[in-house]
């Protein structure tokens, strides 16, 4: 997998659980909104992975 890739990956997870922190103990909208970063790097990281599968399947089949 490509690092950058991981990368989104893992800050959309430590994002959606930090925004999801802040929104029980502090801020509610700062944890609202960081929880809609931490999606937004979710979706980023998720197609980058449909994309290089794609490739992957499309150089497979020769």
């Amino acid at each position: 997998m490509n690092p950058l890739t991981l990368m989104f990956a893992i800050l959309g997870l430590t994002g959606f659980a930090l925004g999801a922190i802040l929104t029980v103990t502090g801020p509610f909208e700062m944890g609202v909104i960081v929880m809609g970063l931490g999606l937004v790097f979710q979706v980023i990281s998720l197609v980058r992975i449909k994309r290089a599968k794609k490739k992957d399947g499309s150089n497979a089949r020769g």
